[in-house]
């Protein structure tokens, strides 16, 4: 159950936005009837300085993480791509254990010992779409974050034939987006939830971290990474 004092639940007819403070409900969204959960949270101090030096060139890593070896494991994809400057600042061991808790608590929500990790800058969904998998987790951490739609703005038919974009926009001030830091985990699936690539990360440089169950790293992740271990 949700603590009514730690939570709230913002509901409409077709869907439930559970938003919250407390990272253990990333764990308990799967037994909810909630579309979207967004865990809301600070922005660090330090936070866009290290970002600045960070992001001076595109950045793609992927792999299966293990929950009990996931700051190692996370550190391991990163040093590859990272430069050692980057490295040795006090915030990248910050960074990699908010990552690293991020990744132990969609475990507990996938009730697995590992899960698929990808964190890059290349973010091209540009169409409204939802996601062809049970369940995805969504951190952006510099840049603009995920845009997305709550049911009542989208035409879902005009999604369903495959229309444009503004042919699925019933109410253009009903966009939404993740912010800097907070946590979203959402359903996919036909009932999934809309969202899409905002168009500032299209020509910006921007962070995004996504997780997803372990098959999906078995089954697609793995053989579009030419290179990457898991």
């Amino acid at each position: 159950m949700y603590n009514a004092c730690e939570t709230i639940l913002s509901q409409t007819m077709e869907q439930k936005i559970i938003r919250t403070r407390d990272i253990q409900d990333i764990g308990r969204f799967p037994a909810s009837d909630g579309k979207l959960s967004i865990v809301g949270r600070p922005v660090p101090d330090r936070s866009a300085f290290f970002f600045s030096k960070l992001l001076h060139a595109p950045l793609n890593v992927a792999g299966k993480i293990r929950k009990k070896h996931a700051f190692k494991e996370i550190n391991q994809l990163l040093t590859r791509q990272i430069p050692a400057s980057v490295q040795e600042m006090p915030f990248y061991a910050f960074w990699l254990a908010d990552m690293a808790e991020v990744c132990l608590r969609f475990c507990d929500a996938q009730d697995s010992q590992d899960i698929c990790f990808w964190l890059g800058t290349d973010r091209g969904c540009r169409r409204y779409h939802m996601d062809n998998v049970p369940m995805r987790l969504l951190v952006t951490y510099a840049g603009q974050g995920t845009e997305w739609l709550p049911d009542e703005a989208a035409d879902l038919q005009a999604y369903k034939n495959r229309a444009p974009n503004e042919a699925i926009i019933k109410d253009p001030s009903a966009i939404r987006y993740m912010e800097n830091w907070d946590i979203a985990i959402f359903k996919g699936g036909p009932n999934g939830l809309l969202h899409r690539t905002p168009d500032a990360a299209r020509t910006e440089l921007s962070l995004l971290m996504r997780l997803d169950h372990p098959s999906f790293w078995d089954n697609v992740l793995k053989y579009q990474q030419p290179g990457l271990a898991s």
